[in-house]
């Protein structure tokens, strides 16, 4: 008598319904457990929509870096125009108080410059007074727009919104010789400021300063 052999179970797919509702047969030969359905459908979405918000967030990132880093170039750009032109205006003041008093530029002959104390404080001398580079004050009828031919041509940065300018200030040494406090201002393109007050709004300014030296007597 050969022995009853019992089938092997197979698991069953989990218990799906058709678009109508209806409970899909397990197909002929099948036995065993009907398994319980996953709904894994909601744990996908929940995964896709945080990953979507992770790679907002990263590229969102990314381009405020990205903006960041441009800002940072164009303000080194406008910083180092301003240098630029604050050195081209104190060579050219350097360069009118070498020469003999009659062939200066009228704001800076001996007859409009003033005299300040060796070691004054800055609020003391001409270039630190603010109305000084509105043009008002003793020191400022020694302001000197630099002309637009010493700092323009054709190979050169775009015009500054405002020229270059400078202050010149005389000193009488113990040793007789005169030296000239010469302080200059630069000017980014699109630099903005305040009419009453002088205050930048915008841009970019930078101050340079030079002592010069020279023999005594009227140069």
């Amino acid at each position: 008598m050969i022995p009853s052999q019992t089938p092997p179970q197979h698991p069953l797919p989990c218990r799906l319904t058709d678009a109508r509702g209806a409970v899909r047969r397990p197909a002929p030969g099948l036995t065993g457990p009907v398994r319980p359905c996953r709904r894994s459908a909601g744990v996908a979405l929940v995964i896709v929509l945080l990953l979507l918000v992770i790679i907002g967030l990263t590229s969102a990132s990314a381009m405020r870096n990205a903006s960041s880093g441009v800002q940072l170039t164009r303000n080194l750009r406008l910083q180092n125009l301003a240098e630029q032109y604050a050195e081209a205006a104190l060579r050219y003041c350097e360069s009118e108080l070498g020469r003999a008093d009659g062939e200066r530029v009228a704001s800076l002959r001996e007859s409009v410059l003033t005299d300040t104390p060796v070691g004054a404080a800055d609020a003391e001398s001409g270039w630190g007074q603010p109305a000084t580079w509105r043009g008002a004050g003793a020191a400022g009828a020694a302001l000197t727009v630099v002309p637009e031919s010493w700092v323009q041509s054709a190979h050169s940065a775009p015009r500054p919104a405002r020229l270059p300018e400078c202050v010149a200030e005389r000193q009488e040494l113990a040793d007789g010789n005169r030296a000239y406090v010469v302080t200059a201002r630069g000017f980014s393109p699109g630099y903005r400021w305040q009419a009453d007050t002088g205050q930048t709004t915008a841009g970019s300014v930078v101050w340079l300063q030079s002592v010069l030296l020279l023999g005594g007597g009227s140069p």
